[in-house]
């Protein structure tokens, strides 16, 4: 009697374990995301893809960004704010757009359609894309992530070593964002602080 208890203990130990490793997985300080399992992201030439593009930067950073997110807008200026203290050809940005927002009734759940990214607020208050390092922007495909990745909200920065590690991960926007994401790469390229003019 005993015994078949403690069998039938161990069998939904493990079943409840197996459900457990299905489904979305967090992305995590420690964790290596990319590449997914499947292709989660659309390169600007229409090209479905699992992973980042390779970068010879030693230092990615790669920012989760959302067209109706007043605080991504925010984020993103602090970033590039932050790109004038990183030591030239150390950090690869890159910003995956989730170009759809999810709209959530009580008889259905439907995607807005695409949003025109030219007209995204905040994009013309900051520097073009020349005057910043390395940047690559890809389109998140919103199910295909999701189905893989928990996203709870956006925006999120993550800061990836050479093999894809995650060392730091910033969600939401705080005034100190910029100061936080320029001493990480800092520290980490063992550069001496800014001297203040």
């Amino acid at each position: 009697m005993g015994r078949t208890q403690l069998t039938k203990a161990l069998v939904l130990l493990a079943s409840l374990s197996l459900f457990t490793g299905c489904g979305a997985k967090s992305i995590s300080v420690g964790s290596i995301p990319f590449p997914a399992k499947k292709p989660v992201f659309l390169t600007g030439d229409g090209k479905k893809t699992a992973g980042l593009p390779q970068s010879s930067e030693p230092i990615r950073l790669v920012f989760l960004d959302s067209p109706w997110c007043p605080q991504c807008v925010e984020a993103w200026g602090a970033l590039v704010s932050a790109t004038s203290t990183f030591p030239p050809g150390s950090v690869h940005i890159y910003r995956i757009l989730f170009d759809r927002e999810k709209i959530y009734a009580q008889e259905e759940n439907r995607e807005v359609a695409p949003l025109d990214g030219s007209a995204r607020p905040g994009t013309t208050d900051f520097p073009s894309h020349a005057a910043l390092p390395a940047v690559t922007t890809l389109t998140a495909l919103p199910e295909p992530f999701l189905d893989q990745f928990q996203v709870g909200q956006v925006p999120v920065i993550l800061l990836l070593d050479e093999p894809g590690l995650v060392e730091k991960r910033w969600t939401g926007y705080s005034p100190s964002m910029r100061d936080q994401l320029a001493e990480e790469v800092r520290r980490r390229m063992g550069s001496p602080p800014p001297t203040e003019k």
